[in-house]
């Protein structure tokens, strides 16, 4: 039996874990520094198993104000075993509004069903981000059991 998940917010010490499981901030100071600075701002939360970071999301309400989970990260060899999901539930239990928006690459096959799963909707493309890839934005209403838009609104197209 797997040692229980923990999730809480993350501390300048889990940096260097944070790192490791994510090849972007492996590669790119850029990266490090937004994670640095999510941190600083109470926006980054990890899963922690045995006293060892698993994964980590980000949660900020900069997206025209609404919470955006910006990045949800779940370290190779612990995917598919819930804690993307333990994640993503935590970012909703944060969330400040009452949609909760994240993207992913057309080509991420994984997210887009972690994502369907877990109630959220397409309601958007964004190109040129990543040429050749395009961003799929997607929305949780969150407050229901499904990802329907509160009654009298229709989905944005």
């Amino acid at each position: 039996m797997a040692a229980p998940l923990l999730i809480r917010s993350a501390h300048t010490d889990d940096l260097d874990a944070l790192v490791r499981i994510d090849a972007i901030a492996e590669r790119a100071s850029a990266r490090v520094a937004r994670l640095r600075a999510a941190i600083d701002r109470g926006e980054c939360f990890v899963a922690e198993r045995a006293g060892c970071v698993v994964g980590y999301g980000v949660l900020e309400h900069s997206f025209f104000e609404n919470g955006f989970l910006g990045l949800l990260l779940v370290r190779d060899e612990d995917r598919r075993s819930g804690i993307g999901s333990a994640l993503e539930r935590e970012a909703e239990r944060r969330c400040r509004s009452e949609k909760l928006f994240t993207s992913t690459n057309a080509s991420n096959l994984p997210m887009q069903r972690l994502l369907a799963r877990l109630g959220f909707s397409r309601c958007g493309t964004i190109d040129e981000l990543d040429p050749g890839d395009s961003e799929w934005v997607y929305v949780r209403y969150l407050g229901s059991e499904s990802s329907a838009p509160p009654a009298g609104r229709a989905h944005p197209r």
